[in-house]
This record gives structure tokens, sequence and C-alpha cells, in this order.
């Protein structure tokens, strides 16, 4: 009964010590903090035990978790994690996972920008920016971590078709995973993700048009029902776990990716949404609390103190609103010039 009163934070980070990445410093003091106030990390088994009753929350949990793998996590956050006795769990995109050696953090001098590194590996299937499948293993086996599924490539799609340039301005990373061959003047939409969203795609129509066709929500869950059932056995081959967890994509998920998610054999799965984390919580909805790449150390403090009070992570709740799509059109062509 006690246990229903309290919650557990659970911390969202990206990529550590890159070019627009979380600073190091910032990260650190992070981690320090958590150390000197006294907080546990805990693995998602035994944050799912909690959620159903099969065990209590009798310390002062906390569960930190790291969307991608990149790089970084491997030559920077691993370490520092190491330092201050925390365990971690770690998304990764199935797709960008291959064989490499496990590399020594100080012979890595190259990290780039997340958003590169996710445009290398989509146009010319560059994955070096991640870590590579016995670096994957060497997280659980050496130091004590968790290696989930993130998705099986992290597929964007245009959600709608708001205008926002061509390819030769700056555009989302996620483009070159839409269109098969693109060239600089191809245009590109708002973005969001394929897996929430039923989405317009390309086809190329002879040398000088693109139709943008919208799919069905039955083509979608087909989609995701694939995705998800080859990510989770290739990251089952690394974790060797029964239950398995997801972590959505942009945080973006909706009723028709949640059953696809289900029916592939997932337990429950990470939002980027706020709220309890504790006995009773829907484990296909633990809560997140993404921290900005920038944010200080007071920001951090007091966004804890929120999510690690029960009243105050009910009261400032942060919940996922799917935009709606337009339903009425369905094939938009494009002229190239």
């Amino acid at each position: 009964m006690v246990s229903f009163f309290k919650t557990i934070p659970i911390l969202c980070y990206h990529d550590v010590g890159t070019p627009g990445g979380h600073p190091l410093a910032i990260f650190e003091s992070h981690l320090r903090f958590l150390k000197e106030k006294g907080y546990k990390t805990i693995s998602v088994r035994k944050l799912y035990r909690i959620v159903k009753g099969k065990e209590y929350i009798d310390d002062k949990y906390i569960v930190l978790t790291f969307d991608d793998c990149h790089l970084s996590n491997w030559k920077f956050a691993v370490p520092l994690l190491q330092k201050y006795g925390f365990r971690a769990v770690f998304f990764a995109v199935s797709d960008f996972i291959v064989e490499g050696r496990v590399r020594h953090p100080k012979e890595i001098t190259d990290l780039k920008k997340l958003s590169t590194s996710f445009r290398l590996a989509l146009e010319k299937k560059d994955y070096s920016q991640f870590m590579t499948l016995q670096e994957l293993r060497a997280l659980i086996e050496d130091f004590g971590h968790e290696v989930y599924s993130h998705s099986k490539r992290h597929q964007g799609c245009f959600k709608n078709l708001e205008f926002k340039g061509v390819l030769k301005d700056k555009s989302h990373w996620s483009v070159w995973g839409i269109y098969e061959k693109p060239q600089d003047n191809y245009p590109f939409f708002d973005i969001g993700s394929a897996y929430a969203y039923d989405g317009f795609w390309p086809v190329k129509e002879g040398r000088d048009k693109i139709e943008f066709r919208r799919r069905t929500e039955q083509e979608r869950y087909e989609f995701c029902c694939k995705d998800f059932q080859e990510s989770l056995a290739r990251i089952k081959e690394i974790n060797k776990q029964d239950e398995q967890f997801f972590c959505w994509p942009w945080g973006h998920f909706d009723q028709i990716s949640l059953k696809a998610l289900k029916t592939a054999g997932y337990k429950g799965a990470f939002t980027l949404e706020r709220f309890r984390n504790g006995y009773g919580t829907n484990p296909y909805y633990f809560h997140r609390l993404g921290v900005g790449r920038k944010k200080d150390l007071n920001w951090f403090k007091t966004r804890l103190t929120i999510q690690s009070n029960l009243l105050s992570s009910m009261i400032f709740f942060k919940f996922f609103r799917k935009k709606k799509e337009d339903k009425k059109t369905t094939t938009y062509t494009w002229e190239l010039k």
C-alpha cells in the first residue's frame, strides 16, 4: 500500500560530449548530484516487477536511459556511469548494429553530431558512429547495463504536406530514410514518426514528377508489426532476455502502433510523456523526463524533485498529443524543376 504513493523518475539522454550533445561537465554534474542524494539505479526488469506489484519501492530508485546508442555513449557515458556506480538502459536502432571490435575510448577521436550520424547511417550505410554488436554485448556482460529496442531504423515520414524546403537547403536527417535516392531538388515536408503517422510517401513518376501517397492505417499497422518483430528478434540475440521492452522513436505512438507493439511480443514501452512511475503504472506507458542537452544542474534539481514526488509528478504531467492527419488527401504530385 505504501509503495503506491511512491514514484520512480526515469531520465532520457542522447549523445554525450558531441557537437550539440549533452556537455560532459553538465552530464557529470547530474550524475554527481544523483550520487550525493542517494539515488540508486534499477533495471527495467525490476521496474517492470514494481509496477506489476511483485516488488516494492523500498529505496530511492531512478532509471537512466540513453536513446540511439551513439558511439559517444561508449566513449563518455559508460566510463562516467562506472565512476559513479550507476547502471543504465540503452535503446539501440537494430539496423545500425554491425559487427566490429570493442573500441577503446581513447582511440575514438572523431565523434560527429547525432543528426550527422543518422544521415550517414541512412544515406551511406555508415554505422561507425553507433555502437557495434560487440560493444553492446560488452555493455551487458562487462558493465551490467541493459540493451533494448529503439525500432529497426528509427523511420521517419512526411506526416503532412507542409512544405519545408528542398534538399539542397537544410533538412531533417530522416529525409534520407524516406527517399530511396534523394536529389538536391527534391522537396521535404513536415517530419514525424512513421510508426505513429500514416504519412505521405514519395513515388517517382518519370523524370519530372514525384507523387506522394498517403498510407492506409492497415499498411502502417503491417509496417509496424514487421519493424517491431525484426528489431525484437535482433535485440533478443544480444540481451538474451525473455521479456523485451521498447522505446518509441521521438516519443510518438498511437493505438495502432501500440497494438502492433503488443502483437510483436514486447512487455512494455518507454515514452517521452511525464507522469508517475510506480505500482499500477501501465508498463506500456513508462514515463520519462527528457533531459535537454543544455539543461544545467539547477534545472535538473527542480525537475527531478517534481518527478520524484507523487503529487507533483501527477500535476506537472505531459502527454503526447498526436496531430490530426489529413485523411481527405491521399495523393499529391510535385513537379521537379
